[in-house]
């Protein structure tokens, strides 16, 4: 498997420290969180993230085909990072 750096660059993103936090989160949990979640989740280890990245973040990964995004209630997206 990919590491998550080598998996960004692969869909085209430039690695940094939030990217690979927020894929990384993706990866590990497989509950189709919120970027609310997600933020939530990450804030606690990088209290340098901004909601703003995280979501301006899954939009681009979603756009490079490297997570998904689901249109699961009509309220929020939802994210997975598992595109097969």
């Amino acid at each position: 498997m990919l590491t998550t750096k080598k998996y960004l660059e692969v869909h085209g993103i430039k690695p940094s420290l939030q990217r690979m936090a927020v894929m990384d989160y993706l990866f590990k949990h497989r509950t189709h969180p919120t970027a609310e979640e997600i933020f939530n989740a990450l804030y606690p280890s990088i209290p340098t993230l901004s909601r703003t990245t995280v979501y301006n973040t899954l939009k681009l990964l979603v756009e490079q085909g490297a997570a998904l995004g689901l249109d699961i209630d009509d309220k929020q997206i939802h994210y997975d990072g598992d595109t097969s």
